[in-house]
């Protein structure tokens, strides 16, 4: 089965806002950047043989995901009252990667603090060739991975308590569901109680 992981990613100026109150807007710039280069490098030395696409409208994104060697979708432009934000970055690689054959694509956000193998290799486990959602959740109710077949199977509706949503969602639509609970999947860097567990690596590059 042919697999497309896309990660979405906004501006880095405009990342991580929800840290304002602790990060100045270099300091999240360069958490964000950090981040999404480290999932970058996970995915393309652990899973070379699955397609790496990257959602974004931002050229400094662009070359540093064409940098390590992921393939990138340029974000489209909506007008105010369309579909906005992740959901639509998401809906729009649904589509492009069902244009092109592949069976089914994973969502990971580019800010997870850590990637684990063991966890990967369980998501993906789960995948299942029929109609099927396969939802991740992160710690505070959100969805921290996606892996939909096909690509398009349903909308994605990503936001405030999306793991449930997204659950429901495909109930509801007949779709196989299962919902797959991983610890370190499930943290992502949004709060400042999420700064605990940035490793020493950036602090180092900060310095």
């Amino acid at each position: 089965m042919k697999l497309s992981i896309v990660i979405p990613m906004k501006n880095p100026e405009c990342s991580k806002t929800r840290l304002a109150k602790v990060l100045n807007p270099g300091e999240r710039k360069r958490l964000a950047l950090y981040l999404f280069e480290k999932n970058l490098s996970f995915f393309q030395q652990m899973y070379p043989q699955h397609n790496l696409l990257v959602v974004t409208a931002s050229q400094e994104i662009q070359q540093i995901a064409e940098s390590y060697g992921a393939e990138v979708l340029q974000e489209e432009q909506r007008e105010e009252e369309q579909q906005s934000g992740l959901n639509a970055a998401v809906s729009q690689a649904a589509r492009y990667n069902t244009e092109r054959g592949f069976d089914s694509q994973l969502v990971v956000p580019g800010d997870i603090q850590a990637l684990d193998l063991g966890e990967m290799e369980t998501l993906l486990n789960h995948r299942v060739a029929e109609r099927s959602v396969i939802v991740c959740p992160s710690y505070d109710g959100g969805t921290n991975a996606l892996m939909t077949t096909p690509p398009d199977v349903m909308p994605f509706c990503f936001g405030p308590n999306s793991s449930r949503k997204h659950l429901l969602a495909a109930f509801e639509a007949g779709l196989h569901t299962r919902r797959v609970f991983l610890e370190s999947l499930s943290h992502d860097i949004d709060r400042p109680e999420d700064l605990s567990r940035v490793d020493s690596e950036f602090e180092k590059r900060s310095a």
